[in-house]
């Protein structure tokens, strides 16, 4: 291991270096922890188990121009700092390396043809003697780097620091996977949530209905107050029971047309309530086509 000076670091056992990846997978619950905490421990780990003075993790900004700091752990010191960015127009080098090679194992940095450019801006203001960048790609595409580095003194990278610095970019690349995914759908469930705040508050009443079956997906409170019953006595009937008995197939038809576009008008018509009153309405119906090839109908409703 390192000395707090920042000695030639000493890998484990290639065995033990495996297991220790392995607890480290065991332990990490990327569902659970924050990313920052994810990447702290993943970073931590790293240090500790290769002997190396600093592990970083850095990822591409989204013009892919940049790179910057997400998480740095220092062995020496036992600190966690973050910050700090890499310019892919005044590094041109390094960055066509991470983009184009596996990883980049620079046992001399200043000598590397990848790393030398590094050299005044960031290898020696860090003391960093060798270094060890493996490419993070998501989907295919280069996302990031992990980085692992020698500070003053240095020793030639092994097979098995590869191999172990592929391990933990592995492990990095599994939390910002998961990171992406509890991001998207916390996005979908607030967007979600305030279409349906719109949705309720709606002067009109508004019934959602399947545009292929024709059945009430949601209502909106208006709705409630027009029909004269809770939503749940909505959701799931057929759009032609809101009518009379005997409008009921006329306005099927006139159902199939709006969503088909074979019409786009409004009509008007009359809906019966469940207290079995009729009421004349006028309606006006939206279209959109989703995803999974289904059609939604919004039926605007109005009391005329």
């Amino acid at each position: 291991m390192l000395n707090p000076g920042g000695g030639s670091p000493t890998l484990m056992s290639p065995a033990d270096m495996q297991e220790g990846v392995a607890s480290l997978s065991r332990g990490l619950y990327f569902k659970e922890a924050s990313l920052d905490v994810t990447l702290s421990v993943l970073t931590e780990a790293a240090a500790q188990m290769s002997g190396v003075e600093r592990v970083g993790i850095w990822a591409l900004t989204d013009d892919h121009q940049e790179l910057r700091c997400l998480e740095r752990f220092e062995r020496s010191s036992g600190r966690h700092q973050s910050g700090g960015g890499l310019s892919a127009k005044r590094f041109p080098r390094y960055f066509g390396g991470l983009r184009n090679e596996s990883c980049i194992a620079a046992d001399d940095v200043y000598a590397h043809p990848l790393t030398s450019e590094l050299a005044v801006d960031y290898l020696q203001a860090n003391r960093i003697s060798a270094k060890l960048d493996t490419p993070i790609h998501i989907r295919g595409a280069l996302q990031g780097v992990l980085t692992l580095e020698q500070v003053s003194t240095r020793q030639p990278w092994t097979a098995a620091h590869r191999m172990f610095a592929q391990a933990v970019a592995n492990l990095v690349t599994l939390a910002l996977v998961e990171y992406e995914a509890n991001e998207a759908r916390r996005q979908a469930d607030l967007a979600q949530e305030r279409m349906q705040a719109v949705f309720d508050a709606s002067r009109d009443a508004l019934l959602l209905a399947d545009g292929d079956s024709g059945v009430i997906l949601d209502a909106n409170r208006q709705a409630e107050r027009l029909f004269g019953c809770a939503r749940n006595e909505l959701v799931g009937k057929h759009q032609r029971q809101l009518h009379p008995a005997a409008e009921q197939s006329h306005n099927a038809n006139e159902f199939i047309c709006r969503v088909t576009g074979a019409s786009g008008e409004a009509v008007t018509t009359e809906i019966q309530r469940c207290d079995g009153r009729v009421v004349p309405v006028r309606i006006e119906t939206e279209v959109a086509d989703i995803s999974d090839g289904r059609r939604l109908a919004l039926g605007i409703f109005r009391e005329i």
